[in-house]
């Protein structure tokens, strides 16, 4: 029964003011004409390079994530700065800085070790697992600053693991683990700076102690704004019926709460679907505050613009295309699971 379902997305992209439209399909690339319904197969287009920093939205990372993803729940153990010159790296639980041509070692943090039960440039399993976190190190647009995850898991226990049982001789792999309603880490975010080789502690739960009813119990979806001016992340109590989109100052740490919702009887999205206009300074949000998902214009100030759908009949489903220009925005919705 393995190949009985056949899974896939047709990535389609329109062309031509919305006069005919293309997508991918079973490795092949399509083109549809709309006026004469006419279906002809085209030349795949060549893959380029999106600079994830310059729109730092939950969609554009999903855009331009690597072909090649990390193993399940673990995160890149590297990231190259955009302008190319340095590479961050983990190792034995720090960060270390490198050029990218391999000379001019520097470790970024020290104390991270299995002694310790701190570690840096790395998350706990839970945060790639159920979270999506598949990065833990953030260079800004302007490569001038590094962010990076920190975690502590002095209060997680150990899970032990059998590895190569069919061998003469196994192997354990140990690694602090949450398991449900136990203790989890205490995650926290850094930002180092090239220039004065200074890190600063993101104050990510303004200033309240870690524990379950905190917010900030988990911070992640991090990005850097366009102008490297400001860190990006979410951040959930343990329920995850709270969640804030916060900005952290790059230079102090310090925090403020762009956006918030809550929905007290269950839970919130936890990555809500976002994307930036072309000023880098306001961008779409998508919440289903009002029991029905809807699009809301924001500034990065927490100003709500506009609320740019408020059906309570269907949901709004996913962001199409965006006419600036125009003032127009595409989407599609739906009403139950079939999109119109």
């Amino acid at each position: 029964m393995t190949n009985a379902v056949k899974l896939g997305s047709l990535s389609v992209t329109w062309k031509d003011g919305g006069k005919a439209l293309e997508y991918d399909k079973d490795g092949r690339r399509f083109r549809y004409e709309i006026a004469s319904k006419s279906l002809t197969e085209v030349p795949k287009p060549k893959s380029t390079t999106t600079n994830a920093a310059a729109r730092p939205s939950s969609e554009g990372r999903r855009e331009t994530r690597r072909a090649a993803s990390p193993a399940r729940g673990r995160q890149f153990s590297s990231a190259t700065s955009p302008d190319g010159k340095f590479k961050a790296v983990y190792r034995h639980r720090n960060v270390w800085l490198v050029t990218t041509k391999g000379s001019n070692e520097i470790a970024v943090t020290t104390d991270g070790s299995d002694k310790t039960r701190v570690k840096y440039g790395s998350a706990s399993w839970v945060y790639g697992e159920e979270l999506f976190q598949n990065t833990a190190m953030w260079w800004s647009s302007n490569s001038q600053k590094l962010a990076f995850y920190r975690f502590d898991e002095t209060n997680v226990p150990d899970f032990y693991l059998q590895l190569n049982q069919t061998k003469i001789q196994s192997i354990a792999d140990v690694e602090a683990y949450s398991k449900a309603g136990s203790n989890n880490p205490v995650v926290d975010l850094c930002i180092y700076d090239l220039l004065s080789k200074q890190t600063v502690r993101v104050d990510v739960r303004s200033g309240k102690p870690f524990d379950n009813s905190v917010v900030g119990h988990y911070v992640y979806g991090i990005s850097w704004t366009a102008d490297s001016k400001a860190l990006l992340f979410h951040r959930t109590n343990r329920r995850q019926n709270i969640l804030e989109f916060c900005a952290a100052d790059a230079e102090t740490g310090k925090c403020r709460v762009i956006v918030r919702e809550e929905w007290p009887a269950s839970w919130t999205e936890n990555l809500p679907p976002f994307r930036f206009l072309k000023d880098g300074k306001r961008f779409i949000w998508t919440s289903d505050r009002t029991g029905w998902k809807n699009f809301y214009l924001y500034d990065l100030g927490g100003r709500l613009i506009a609320p740019l759908t408020s059906s309570t009949t269907y949901e709004a489903d996913r962001l199409v295309k965006i006419d600036e220009q125009a003032g127009v925005m595409l989407y599609t919705a739906r009403d139950g699971d079939i999109p119109f």
